[in-house]
Parts: structure tokens; C-alpha cells; sequence
């Protein structure tokens, strides 16, 4: 009897811990050194712009916001007029959020599965970011007289140099997508791939079909399979000419 006792307070005390229901999220917010009554904007993206969908104020330095949320999608936090925007994926679970008021970029969100796997990436992101904007820096002069002289070889040079920047960040997201089905970014991401000149359709597709059931089902992840399909039905109505044998 004891036993079982304890078995049910063990359980009791599981779900009076745990602060969200089903399609439930809460933005538990730090904002140390923003003074009272300041006002926090969340905010999503739609047809019209950047629309506001709660505010509250800072207390003691925090905020919350709570509400319902069916699936996930991008949303944005703004503190009072402070300049720039903390990204977050807003979905089911309690969602923690640091702010850094002198440095809005340098905010920290995590506590739900997409919003740890935004924070990961985005310290990645940042560190192959560091690297670019040094080496654009410490070769401005040399780009600036390559252009004035119009020395192609150089410039060229700097270019090919600048892409393997650019080769990291694309590595970032696809390894993102690959190792992350679950995560909302990843859902995102196949969706800017396929505006890349030299996409993959084959691979797109691939990456799409391994991709969480529960994000396919998104308005987001129908949206994206519509135009996956799209793409493939025109590209077979009008299929890329071999090329023509030399003479």
C-alpha cells in the first residue's frame, strides 16, 4: 500500500510540474536590467507585414506570455523600441528566453526542441560569420584596388576565397536538416533551398519525405510539398535540352 502511495504522489507530482497542456505554450522571459512596465511585443510574419499578436510589460525583470498554439511557427520578441528582434519557433511546451538588452542579437532562447536546435545553430552560424566578416575586412583594401584596376585575377581570387564561407553555411543547413528531422528549422530550411539556382530536386525531396510527420501536416509543410510537386511537374513539361554534339 505504501508503495503504491508513493507511486501516485510520484505522478502527482509529474503533472502539477509540468506547466503546459496539448497545443499550450508559455514564453517564460529574463529581462534583467529592463526596467519596469517596459512593454514586450510578440510578433509573427504575415501576408501584410510584421503583425503584433500580444503584448505585456516587465515586472521585476521578467515577462510572460501564454496561449495556444496548434502548430509551430516563426515568431519574433521585441522589447519596448529597442532596436532588432529575437527570433523563436513558437510551439507546444515552455519556451525560456534571455534577453540581453544591450545586444538584442546575443539573446538566448531555448527550452523547447526547436528553439534549443535555433540556439545551436545559430552559435554556429555566428562563429563561420566572425570568420567572413574578418577575412572581408582584412582584404577591403586589396578588393577596393583590384576593382579601381580592374584586375580580374585577384578579384577572383578574393571571391573564390570568400565561397568557401559560403560552402560552410549551406553545410550548416543541410547537416541541420539531415540530423534534425523533427526540428522546425529544418522545414524552413528545404524552403529556401529550393530558391537556390543549382537546387537538387531529387534531394529536396528526399530531405522533405524524412522530415517529422507532424511537421508535413503544418501549413507550412503542405505549402512546401505543393511546390515540391509543382517544380517536378513543370520541369517534366519542359525537360532541360541535352546538349548539342560538336562538330
Amino acid at each position: 500500500m505504501k508503495q503504491i502511495f508513493l507511486s501516485l504522489l510520484a505522478v502527482a507530482t509529474l503533472v502539477s510540474c509540468n506547466k503546459v497542456g496539448k497545443n499550450e505554450f508559455i514564453i517564460e522571459g529574463n529581462a534583467e536590467g529592463v526596467k519596469d512596465g517596459v512593454a514586450v511585443y510578440l510578433q509573427k510574419q504575415d501576408s501584410t507585414g510584421l503583425v503584433q499578436v500580444d503584448t505585456v510589460k516587465v515586472e521585476k525583470g521578467k515577462f510572460k506570455f501564454e496561449g495556444n498554439v496548434t502548430e509551430p511557427g516563426l515568431h519574433f520578441v521585441q522589447v519596448d523600441q529597442t532596436q532588432g528582434k529575437i527570433v523563436l519557433v513558437l510551439e507546444n511546451g515552455e519556451i525560456n528566453l534571455k534577453v540581453d538588452k544591450d545586444s538584442i542579437n546575443k539573446s538566448v532562447v531555448g527550452g523547447t526542441y526547436s528553439n534549443d536546435q535555433l540556439a545551436t545553430y545559430s552559435k554556429e552560424y555566428e562563429k563561420v560569420q566572425k570568420k567572413m566578416m574578418s577575412f572581408q575586412k582584412a582584404n577591403m583594401e586589396k578588393w577596393q584596388q583590384a576593382q579601381m584596376t580592374q584586375d580580374t585575377v585577384t578579384r577572383n581570387a578574393l571571391i573564390k576565397e570568400n565561397k568557401v564561407f559560403q560552402d560552410e553555411f549551406m553545410k550548416l543547413t543541410v547537416d541541420h536538416i539531415e540530423k534534425h528531422p523533427k526540428s522546425y528549422l529544418s522545414l524552413l530550411f528545404i524552403g529556401q533551398l529550393i530558391n537556390q539556382p543549382d537546387r537538387d530536386l531529387a534531394k529536396l525531396n528526399k530531405y522533405f519525405d524524412s522530415l517529422d510527420a507532424d511537421l508535413k501536416v503544418t501549413k507550412e509543410g503542405k505549402k512546401l510539398k505543393k511546390t515540391l510537386t509543382e517544380i517536378a511537374e513543370a520541369e517534366k513539361k519542359s525537360p532541360v535540352m541535352p546538349a548539342l554534339p560538336q562538330q
